[in-house]
Protein backbone atom coordinates (compact mmCIF):
# COMPACT_ATOMS: atom_id res chain seq x y z
CA UNK A 1 0.00 0.00 0.00
CA UNK A 2 2.86 2.39 0.83
CA UNK A 3 4.56 1.66 -2.47
CA UNK A 4 1.34 2.53 -4.30
CA UNK A 5 1.15 5.90 -2.50
CA UNK A 6 4.82 6.63 -3.33
CA UNK A 7 4.19 5.79 -6.99
CA UNK A 8 1.18 8.12 -7.18
CA UNK A 9 3.15 10.86 -5.44
CA UNK A 10 6.04 10.49 -7.91
CA UNK A 11 3.67 10.63 -10.87
CA UNK A 12 2.08 13.81 -9.53
CA UNK A 13 5.41 15.49 -8.66
CA UNK A 14 7.44 14.26 -11.65
CA UNK A 15 6.54 17.20 -13.96
CA UNK A 16 7.56 19.70 -11.27
CA UNK A 17 10.79 17.82 -10.55
CA UNK A 18 11.80 17.66 -14.22
CA UNK A 19 11.00 21.31 -14.92
CA UNK A 20 8.15 20.72 -17.33
CA UNK A 21 5.85 23.68 -17.80
CA UNK A 22 2.08 23.61 -17.43
CA UNK A 23 0.75 22.49 -20.84
CA UNK A 24 -2.41 24.56 -20.32
CA UNK A 25 -0.60 27.82 -19.54
CA UNK A 26 -0.01 30.19 -22.47
CA UNK A 27 3.59 30.24 -23.73
CA UNK A 28 5.86 32.92 -22.30
CA UNK A 29 6.15 35.88 -24.69
CA UNK A 30 9.74 36.93 -23.96
CA UNK A 31 9.78 39.18 -27.06
CA UNK A 32 6.55 40.97 -26.02
CA UNK A 33 5.18 40.66 -29.57
CA UNK A 34 1.60 40.75 -28.28
CA UNK A 35 2.22 44.32 -27.05
CA UNK A 36 3.44 45.69 -30.39
CA UNK A 37 0.02 46.76 -31.62
CA UNK A 38 -0.79 48.43 -28.30
CA UNK A 39 2.08 50.94 -28.53
CA UNK A 40 1.63 54.10 -30.63
CA UNK A 41 4.24 56.45 -32.08
CA UNK A 42 2.89 60.00 -31.71
CA UNK A 43 5.82 62.03 -33.03
CA UNK A 44 9.22 63.40 -32.14
CA UNK A 45 10.96 66.55 -31.03
CA UNK A 46 14.48 67.72 -31.73
CA UNK A 47 16.70 68.00 -34.75
CA UNK A 48 19.02 65.78 -36.79
CA UNK A 49 21.73 65.59 -34.11
CA UNK A 50 19.32 64.65 -31.31
CA UNK A 51 15.76 63.46 -31.80
CA UNK A 52 13.47 62.23 -29.01
CA UNK A 53 10.49 60.02 -29.85
CA UNK A 54 7.16 60.34 -28.06
CA UNK A 55 5.29 57.06 -27.69
CA UNK A 56 2.29 55.82 -25.74
CA UNK A 57 2.15 52.28 -24.36
CA UNK A 58 -0.88 50.00 -24.07
CA UNK A 59 -1.64 51.31 -20.59
CA UNK A 60 -1.82 54.91 -21.80
CA UNK A 61 1.53 55.90 -20.29
CA UNK A 62 3.74 58.28 -22.30
CA UNK A 63 7.45 57.55 -22.87
CA UNK A 64 10.32 59.60 -24.32
CA UNK A 65 12.91 57.50 -26.12
CA UNK A 66 16.15 58.15 -28.00
CA UNK A 67 18.01 55.96 -30.52
CA UNK A 68 20.00 53.23 -28.77
CA UNK A 69 17.76 53.26 -25.69
CA UNK A 70 16.18 50.03 -24.39
CA UNK A 71 12.52 49.79 -23.46
CA UNK A 72 11.31 47.93 -20.37
CA UNK A 73 10.15 45.20 -22.78
CA UNK A 74 13.71 44.64 -23.96
CA UNK A 75 13.23 46.31 -27.36
CA UNK A 76 15.98 48.70 -28.52
CA UNK A 77 15.25 51.81 -30.57
CA UNK A 78 17.42 51.66 -33.70
CA UNK A 79 15.92 54.34 -35.98
CA UNK A 80 13.86 57.46 -35.37
CA UNK A 81 12.56 59.97 -37.92
CA UNK A 82 9.71 62.46 -37.94
CA UNK A 83 7.48 59.93 -39.69
CA UNK A 84 8.43 56.58 -38.12
CA UNK A 85 10.46 54.70 -35.54
CA UNK A 86 11.99 51.22 -35.64
CA UNK A 87 12.86 48.92 -32.74
CA UNK A 88 15.06 45.83 -32.68
CA UNK A 89 13.01 43.13 -30.95
CA UNK A 90 15.93 41.08 -29.69
CA UNK A 91 17.74 37.90 -30.59
CA UNK A 92 15.49 35.04 -31.65
CA UNK A 93 12.36 37.18 -31.93
CA UNK A 94 10.01 37.09 -34.89
CA UNK A 95 9.77 39.70 -36.31
CA UNK A 96 13.35 40.80 -35.69
CA UNK A 97 12.42 44.50 -36.18
CA UNK A 98 9.19 46.44 -35.87
CA UNK A 99 8.37 49.86 -37.30
CA UNK A 100 5.64 52.20 -36.11
CA UNK A 101 4.35 54.96 -38.39
CA UNK A 102 3.53 58.31 -36.76
CA UNK A 103 -0.13 58.56 -35.83
CA UNK A 104 -2.13 61.75 -35.66
CA UNK A 105 -2.36 64.84 -37.80
CA UNK A 106 0.21 67.54 -38.23
CA UNK A 107 -0.84 70.88 -36.78
CA UNK A 108 0.78 73.41 -39.10
CA UNK A 109 0.62 76.29 -36.63
CA UNK A 110 2.18 74.20 -33.85
CA UNK A 111 4.58 72.03 -35.86
CA UNK A 112 6.41 74.73 -37.83
CA UNK A 113 10.17 74.67 -37.35
CA UNK A 114 11.48 77.75 -35.56
CA UNK A 115 14.60 79.45 -36.89
CA UNK A 116 16.28 81.46 -34.17
CA UNK A 117 19.31 83.36 -35.27
CA UNK A 118 22.01 83.98 -32.66
CA UNK A 119 20.99 87.62 -32.14
CA UNK A 120 17.27 86.93 -31.91
CA UNK A 121 17.45 84.11 -29.37
CA UNK A 122 16.31 86.30 -26.50
CA UNK A 123 14.31 88.83 -28.49
CA UNK A 124 10.77 89.41 -27.30
CA UNK A 125 11.29 87.79 -23.90
CA UNK A 126 11.13 89.63 -20.62
CA UNK A 127 14.23 89.22 -18.51
CA UNK A 128 13.41 87.78 -15.13
CA UNK A 129 15.57 88.42 -12.13
CA UNK A 130 15.86 86.16 -9.13
CA UNK A 131 13.39 87.11 -6.40
CA UNK A 132 11.34 89.24 -8.80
Amino acid sequence: MASKAVTVLLIVLLPALTGMRDPFAPPVDRCHTAELTQWHYRGSVGHQQRRIGLIKDGGGKWHRVEPGERFATGWRLVALTESDMTVDMGEGCDPARWTWIKEGEKNESMDKPVDLSAGAAGAGRKERLAGG
